[in-house]
C-alpha cells in the first residue's frame, strides 16, 4: 500500500459527504413503504371531520392538481367536498381498491403504489364503483405513485407521493388555524417518509466520483481496516500481557468494531472494559473501564464497604449506584486522547495506564471482594 499515493489523492479531492436522510416514524417502525399502512394515513386526513382538524385541506389539494391534469376539462368532480372514505373496497372480480372517496354523486378511486408493479385490473376498479347515472365525468381513477407511470386506462391519471405532498404542505397555511399541532408533526414526517422513498441517497454526481476513483478509495477503505486491525490486536495483546489471568472475550456484531472484555478469571461478570471505537475518528478517544454485569449488580450497597485509597476514589463512578440497569453498570472509569505514537503503541499504553491510573488497583479490590463475599 503506497501511503505517499493515498496521501497525494486525499489532498487533490474532496470526498463528498453523504447527506443521510432523516428518519421517519414509519421507518423507525420498519414500515415506510407498506401500501396498506399509506393508504391508512391517507384515508385519515382526507376525512374532513377527523381530529387533525385540516378539514378539506387533502381533498381540495388533491382536487386543485386533478384540474391540472389531461383529465381535468372533462372531469366534474369538484362537488366531492362531501364524501366518505374507505379503504380496501373490495370489487366485482374481488380486488381491492386501497382508497375511496365518494358520495352517491361522484368518486375518487385511487391506487396506491409504492414498490409494487402496476398489474391493477383498473377497468375492474371502474367498473366497480357506481355513481348517479353511472355519469362517468363524474368519475376518475388516481394511481398514486413513487415514480412516474404511464397509465393506459383513460379514466385514471398518475400522480406522485411526492407531488401530492408537497402540494399537501405548500397549501397547509391556509389551514393551520384549526389544525391540530400533533398532526401537523405527523403530517409533515410523512411528507419525510415520502420524500426518503421517492429519493435515492445517492446521485449521479457522487457515483461518478467513486466510479472514477474506485481503486483508491478502495485502497482507503482497506486501510481503515488495517487500523482497525491493528488497534484490535494491540488491545488483545495487553490481556495476554496483564498479569492477572484475565481472559479476553470479543462482542458479538457491532459491538465486536467498538470494545473488547478483559474477564476475571474467578466471575464472569467481572471486567476491564476496552472501548476503542473513538480511536479511528479525529477524536482519538480510548476509555478502560472497570464494569459489574448481572448479579454482581443486585446488591450494589455492598461495594461501599471496600477501602479505596485518595488516587482510587477519582476514577470510581458515583453514577453506578444511582443506575437502575441490571445488566452492565460501569465502576471505574478512565478517559484518554492519544496520539499517533501512543495509538502506534497500544499494548504498552493500556498496561500503563491500568497500573498508573488505578484501574488495576480497583479491579483487584473488586475481584478479592466478590470472591470473599460471594
Amino acid at each position: 500500500m503506497d501511503i505517499n499515493s493515498l496521501q497525494l489523492f486525499l489532498n487533490q479531492n474532496t470526498i463528498p459527504k453523504i447527506k443521510k436522510r432523516p428518519k421517519t416514524f414509519l421507518g423507525i417502525t420498519k414500515q415506510p413503504h407498506y401500501e396498506k399502512v399509506m393508504s391508512n394515513i391517507y384515508a385519515f386526513y382526507f376525512n374532513t371531520e377527523e381530529v387533525h382538524g385540516m378539514r378539506h385541506l387533502f381533498i381540495n389539494t388533491l382536487l386543485e392538481i386533478i384540474n391540472e391534469s389531461r383529465l381535468g376539462p372533462y372531469k366534474k368532480v369538484a362537488e366531492i367536498l362531501d364524501f366518505e372514505v374507505d379503504t380496501e373496497v373490495i370489487t366485482k372480480k374481488n380486488g381491492r381498491i386501497d382508497l375511496l372517496l365518494y358520495n352517491q354523486d361522484h368518486a375518487i378511486i385511487v391506487e396506491n403504489k409504492v414498490y409494487h408493479v402496476l398489474n391493477n385490473n383498473l377497468q375492474d376498479y371502474w367498473n366497480s364503483i357506481k355513481v348517479t347515472d353511472n355519469n362517468e365525468v363524474n368519475k376518475i381513477g388516481i394511481v398514486l405513485s413513487l415514480n412516474k407511470l404511464i397509465v393506459s386506462h383513460s379514466h385514471f391519471i398518475n400522480i406522485t407521493h411526492l407531488e401530492f405532498l408537497k402540494r399537501v404542505i405548500q397549501n397547509l397555511g391556509n389551514y393551520i388555524m384549526d389544525a391540530k399541532e400533533k398532526y401537523i408533526i405527523f403530517l409533515k414526517d410523512f411528507y419525510q417518509n415520502s420524500i426518503n422513498l421517492s429519493k435515492s441517497e445517492m446521485d449521479s454526481k457522487e457515483l461518478k466520483f467513486y466510479f472514477d476513483n474506485q481503486t483508491k478509495i478502495l485502497e482507503v477503505k482497506d486501510f481503515h481496516f488495517a487500523v482497525r486491525t491493528h488497534i484490535e490486536n494491540q488491545i488483545e495483546q495487553a490481556c495476554v500481557l496483564i498479569d492477572e489471568d484475565l481472559k479476553l472475550q470479543t462482542s458479538k456484531g457491532k459491538s465486536n468494531k467498538r470494545l473488547r472484555y478483559f474477564l476475571s478469571p474467578k466471575n464472569k461478570n467481572l471486567m476491564i472494559t476496552i472501548f476503542f471505537e473513538n480511536l479511528l475518528t479525529p477524536k482519538k478517544e480510548l476509555f478502560i473501564m472497570v464494569e459489574l454485569k448481572n448479579n454482581l449488580l443486585k446488591n450494589k450497597e455492598q461495594y461501599k464497604s471496600i477501602l479505596f485509597t485518595g488516587d482510587e476514589a477519582i476514577i470510581l463512578r458515583e453514577e453506578f449506584y444511582e443506575s437502575n440497569s441490571s445488566t452492565w453498570c460501569h465502576f471505574a472509569v478512565a478517559h484518554y486522547i492519544l496520539n499517533e505514537t501512543q495509538v502506534a503503541n497500544l499494548t504498552p499504553f493500556i498496561i500503563e495506564k491500568l497500573d498508573t491510573d488505578f484501574l488495576l488497583a480497583v479491579y483487584r479490590k473488586l475481584n478479592g471482594f466478590i470472591v470473599n463475599e460471594n
